[in-house]
């Protein structure tokens, strides 16, 4: 399976062409960039949980890792954890927006269904790790007491983007936070990049409450996007004006997911004084029954009661349901991101704890998932993916399985 997985990745992505183009910064000839991500790649396809797992099976393996990578040698555990700070991130981050693009161009998202033909993506904050022993120069600090005393705690986070409402939720960008630095500067970074150089490749950004700031707003308004967020600060002026008007508008009621849905649709709002253009507002209401047992152990039906306001820049011609389906689909990014990443692809662990390090873990760590997501939905049939593997999360028990029966297949890697 990982030899097929890796062809797939060559012959559609071009993965070894890619890998050879990395810039060695300070590796050495025998030991450089292409051939330590190569290594630290297949670990991550096999989605081992630490550096400690690579080397243990590096050394039970060495005769098939070295026919694997054409190599007559392999490096220590150490050595690649020191080598990895120089790894060249931009390399890493570009090879990303190629395979992305390759994926559209293939019609690889199929966006008609669920998304109405738009390229969606969810941006959103997400801390790895903490430690009150560990830091670096670039670890974030906050105090908390610990049985009554202070102590200072050290931790890493990052804003990432990734594509929801699709059949393969990609990863687009990750930009750490600075230290002194909130989440929301650490986005408009990362929006400035994404439409820099992805200009076409997102039609609506969906975000939390915290990105609902005039400036970001903006910068999405004059690049021609669509964006839609959360209201949930009741002292805002437009959460008070959406109260004013709300009597005024008649309500549209459906039924969504088996809830039963009102939803009030108001436009041309005005609710800052920094803001450009004026914006529209969705609330909604939604009552769904969910059954309980109670002390007698008889179901009994309880209904519970959910408000939501999004407000967005998207025009009437795009009907209050579908920002009601974008506004809720922005949880994607936790149940299929965040979780899958960190519960499947050891997305949280510190594999070296160095600021360049991190991120470079980070982004192999997301080629792997892209890919593996990819391989998964467009290379396996249903017959394989039910009964051979089931979900995903068997795909790496199933490379790990199929890796020992390789027996020196050589994937078509030739380190210089």
């Amino acid at each position: 399976m990982l030899k097929r997985l890796w062809c797939y990745c060559d012959k559609i992505f071009k993965l070894s062409d890619n890998l050879s183009k990395l810039k060695s910064q300070g590796f050495s000839k025998k030991n450089n960039e292409t051939f330590l991500t190569t290594i630290l790649l297949i670990g991550m396809f096999m989605r081992l949980r630490s550096f400690n797992t690579l080397e243990q099976v590096m050394k039970r393996n060495a005769k098939i890792w070295k026919k694997i990578l054409n190599c007559n040698h392999l490096p220590s555990i150490d050595l690649i954890s020191k080598r990895i700070e120089n790894s060249d991130i931009e390399g890493i981050r570009k090879f990303v927006r190629i395979t992305n693009y390759k994926l559209r161009r293939n019609k690889s998202f199929n966006t008609n269904e669920a998304s109405n033909g738009l390229m969606v993506a969810a941006i959103d904050g997400h801390e790895t790790f903490c430690s009150e022993l560990r830091c670096c120069p670039k670890c974030l600090t906050r105090r908390k007491k610990v049985n009554g005393k202070t102590v200072i705690e050290y931790y890493h986070k990052y804003v990432v983007c990734q594509l929801i409402l699709c059949y393969i939720p990609v990863i687009i960008d990750i930009e750490p936070l600075s230290p002194h630095r909130g989440e929301l500067t650490a986005s408009k970074r990362l929006i400035k990049r994404i439409l820099k150089e992805q200009p076409r490749f997102i039609d609506v950004f969906c975000f939390d409450a915290l990105y609902l700031d005039s400036k970001l707003l903006n910068m999405l308004d004059d690049a021609k996007k669509f964006w839609i967020a959360v209201l949930k600060q009741e002292n805002r002026e437009a959460y008070q004006e959406i109260d004013r008007l709300l009597p005024t508008i008649k309500p549209i009621k459906t039924k969504i997911n088996k809830a039963d849905v009102t939803l009030w649709n108001l436009e041309n709002l005005v609710g800052w004084d920094n803001l450009k253009k004026s914006f529209r507002a969705v609330v909604s209401k939604e009552i769904k029954a969910k059954w309980k047992l109670n002390r007698k152990r008889k179901k009994v039906k309880e209904l519970i009661t959910h408000n939501w306001r999004w407000l967005t820049n998207m025009p009437s011609v795009y009907s209050a349901e579908i920002i009601h389906k974008f506004g809720h689909a922005r949880w994607n990014v936790e149940n299929r991101g965040f979780n899958d990443l960190v519960n499947n692809c050891h997305f949280d662990h510190p594999f070296h704890h160095h600021p360049d390090a991190l991120l470079a873990m980070l982004w192999i760590i997301s080629i792997a998932f892209n890919l593996s997501f990819a391989f998964f939905n467009r290379n396996l049939k249903p017959q394989l993916k039910d009964k051979s593997i089931g979900n995903r999360s068997q795909l790496a028990l199933t490379i790990i399985e199929t890796f020992i029966l390789l027996k020196g297949t050589v994937i078509n890697f030739v380190p210089p």
